[in-house]
């Protein structure tokens, strides 16, 4: 586990065509927020393009300038964050010799980088975080699970090669729901605890867990009834 601390990745929407001038991302930008608001009101499909450009305050030929369509411009939307979590996700495993990469301040509390980005995201965005965690036309849960699940997986491969992979399927399962509930239920309870305080408690769940990892590092279960 490293001891140095990271400078911290800021997640944000991005426009399609990042060459483009600052006025054009500007306006991509503004796009993709005001379909997130009316995607708060109703489902993506009943979302029309004037809608959008009113919350814009941009034209129709401007939308067209940036986007095929609605769809084109919640997807644009969806991969753009998608990539910047996939990128979380790879840093968040990046030790030599530790599965998952964890930092110690100087009275030696653990903290997660990776956890940080991730609670400062939803902070940053409360309504894109809804959006992404609860719009039926939203793809990015299962592809950050798949994403997550494939990097996990190669990762325990060349660290702990012995290990049950039935068993390393449960502690995956377990640990992306627990993570996925602290985070619902932190946005549904109007994110009362500081960012620092929920992090903490979502290091805490993942760290015990993690020990489990650890304390199977010959492949050896432990009373475990879970077989392949």
């Amino acid at each position: 586990m490293s001891k140095k601390r990271s400078t911290q990745n800021k997640i944000k929407l991005n426009a399609p065509n990042q060459g483009g001038d600052r006025r054009s991302r500007r306006t991509a930008i503004a796009l993709q927020q005001g379909l997130v608001e009316l995607l708060l009101e109703k489902p993506l499909r009943e979302i029309t393009i004037s809608e959008v450009t009113n919350a814009a305050d941009v034209s129709r030929t401007t939308f067209y300038l940036h986007y095929k369509n609605i769809e084109d411009l919640f997807h644009t939307m969806e991969q753009g964050i998608f990539l910047q979590f996939e990128a979380i996700i790879h840093r968040s495993m990046a030790d030599e010799q530790n599965i998952l990469h964890v930092e110690f301040d100087e009275k030696g509390k653990a903290s997660m980088p990776a956890l940080e980005e991730v609670f400062h995201f939803i902070s940053d965005n409360p309504d894109l975080s809804v959006v992404l965690l609860n719009n039926p036309d939203s793809t990015f849960l299962d592809r950050i699970w798949v994403t997550g699940q494939d990097a996990f997986n190669e990762r325990l491969a060349t660290l702990q090669p012995r290990m049950d992979v039935r068993q390393l399927e449960y502690y995956y399962i377990l640990v992306i729901s627990g993570i996925r509930g602290v985070i619902e239920y932190w946005i549904s309870t109007g994110m009362r605890e500081s960012i620092s305080e929920v992090v903490g408690i979502a290091t805490d769940f993942l760290l015990r867990n993690y020990a489990f990892l650890e304390n199977n590092r010959e492949g050896v279960p432990h009373g475990s009834a879970i077989r392949k």
